[in-house]
């Protein structure tokens, strides 16, 4: 099984459930207008009032035209009342247009789309007008210009998988590092338990689609997204249980009608010493941040934190000291930013947005930590994500490290990597300053597949080598847990391989995957 891999249509993205094609429509043409000024719109002045309505203003620079002119201005225009596709204008959202079945539905239900426009089709057409003719052909890549060394010196890569049994197509993983267990979710194959030699221990066979899982000796929890594609259909549930072995027996506890549930932490978040669990329902255009309350009947009653679609991840810290949990969350879509929920007791949060990033960064990962060693939580956040339109390298997709000074933050470094999906800081070179390794879904693989994988090393303050490893391109890597897998004090590495054949993915490289295709990639520390 190891050559295991699919073809992975860009559609999984968030517009592949909710755009058209150009040439066909079910809804019917309307009459186009033409302007009853002799001024024309000035169509620069209605995007900044129009487009920062929703969310940071985007300048036409950030995005490629075509990629303006086939995707992005369709989905504009629609959010705005105004749905037109190769055809012309049409008078109501075209059915196709809409999620099939129940997600559809609540989206017309929820008044996703105006029933009337929002603003004239000549103003629209003169806000097309203005991107079209502003955007650049191409854009550049974020990591034309960066060195990747291959070979790291303190490091040692090696098979996982016992027999190499896995297949490359992990959606996500846990690591209990008291029991020494692991735990990857495989795409429509179920869920293994491996023990830190590699060895598969058991195996529970499922449809689930896991992305996160939280695993202690005291319990076993995991969302089930219901769907990999973006859907506003409640198809995901929460599964809690006691131990592995309860939910490999069916002693489950489920919630379910989860909104494609992606994120999954776990803590006593009203401190009454019962653990409850906070979970992101990323959806599509409808979803929800949502932490569910442990009764003390065995139940659990959920509560918004935030009532709308894109929280991707969230960490539970206390924030402001004052020994009460309180949550970070990052939102991943349209709006993108982190928000601290400050927790004032009884159960009750209070949203503060602490940063606010352009609708086109892609933001796919965040970690909070104390990067500086003044005792103020740093925020370290990827922007990556390329996947809901075919995909482009954008020169603003890297890992940024935003310092907390006082009650704000402030963009203290950038290193530029395309596609990067996720990254984590750790002193792996024990030189007593954090390095940071990082795993890119959407490298350029043309010209630069060595950033697949990268370990920027801090040789002096805020200035990064970039190291990769040998096997770089033996698998598409998509996730990373950091743990000290040997005890013996320096932090290794688990990369897990999704090995999708998406647009950008060359064909040889795809056959490349069929012959050397790693699911799990052990990146042993032999520092000590």
């Amino acid at each position: 099984m190891r050559n295991k891999w699919i073809r992975w249509s860009w559609a999984g993205g968030r517009l592949g459930v909710l755009f058209f094609t150009p040439y066909c429509s079910d809804a019917p043409p309307a009459e186009t207008t033409t302007p009853s000024s002799a001024q024309p719109p000035n169509g620069r002045e209605l995007a900044a009032a129009y487009c920062a309505n929703c969310h940071l203003y985007p300048e036409p620079k950030l995005l490629d035209r075509t990629t303006w002119r086939d995707y992005i201005l369709p989905r504009m225009g629609a959010l705005l009342g105004i749905y037109r596709d190769g055809y012309g204008y049409y008078a109501r959202v075209p059915d196709h247009w809409l999620a099939p079945g129940p997600g559809g539905q609540r989206i017309l239900t929820a008044n996703i789309y105006p029933p009337e426009p929002l603003l004239s089709r000549p103003e629209w057409e003169a806000i097309a007008d203005y991107y079209l003719a502003e955007a650049p052909e191409q854009l550049e890549s974020a990591s034309a210009d960066l060195e990747i060394s291959v070979g790291i010196p303190f490091m040692k890569a090696r098979t996982f998988a016992e027999g190499n049994v896995l297949p490359p197509l992990i959606q996500g993983m846990g690591v209990d590092e008291a029991q020494k267990r692991i735990y990857v979710s495989v795409f429509e194959e179920g869920i293994w338990q491996f023990d830190f030699r590699g060895r598969l221990l058991d195996r529970s066979e499922t449809s689930a689609l896991v992305p996160s899982f939280t695993v202690d000796q005291a319990h076993f929890a995991l969302v089930d997204m219901g769907t990999r594609l973006a859907s506003d259909h409640p198809q995901g549930s929460l599964q809690i249980a006691s131990s592995w072995s309860a939910y490999r027996a069916g002693r489950s506890q489920q919630l379910p009608d989860l909104m494609r549930p992606v994120h999954l932490r776990r803590g006593d978040l009203n401190g009454d010493q019962r653990p409850d669990y906070l979970v992101c329902e990323y959806g599509n255009m409808l979803g929800r941040l949502a932490w569910w309350e442990a009764k003390a009947d065995g139940s659990f009653q959920a509560h918004n934190l935030y009532p709308d679609d894109g929280a991707i991840r969230t960490e539970i810290v206390d924030y402001d000291g004052d020994g009460d949990p309180d949550v970070l969350a990052l939102q991943a879509n349209s709006d993108e930013g982190i928000d601290l929920y400050l927790n004032e007791g009884q159960g009750q949060f209070e949203r503060q947005r602490l940063l606010r990033f352009l609708s086109t960064n892609g933001s796919t990962h965040f970690e909070s930590l104390d990067f500086e060693g003044d005792g103020q939580l740093d925020l370290l956040v990827c922007n990556g994500d390329n996947g809901d339109y075919p995909p482009i390298l954008k020169p603003h997709h890297g890992i940024r490290l935003y310092q907390r000074q006082g009650e704000r933050y402030q963009e203290r470094f950038f290193l530029p990597l395309n596609g990067v999906y996720q990254a984590t800081a750790r002193d792996f070179d024990l030189d007593g300053d954090l390095d940071i390794a990082a795993v890119s879904f959407h490298p350029d693989f043309e010209r630069h597949p060595q950033e697949s994988f990268v370990l920027f090393i801090q040789e002096a303050p805020y200035e990064f080598r970039a190291f990769t490893i040998p096997q770089y391109g033996y698998s598409r890597w998509m996730r990373l847990q950091c743990f000290d897998w040997d005890a013996d004090g320096d932090p290794d590495l688990l990369l897990s391989a999704f090995n999708a054949k998406t647009p950008d993915v060359p064909e040889r490289r795809a056959r490349d995957w069929e012959m050397t295709g790693e699911a799990l990639l052990l990146l042993e520390n032999t520092t000590r």
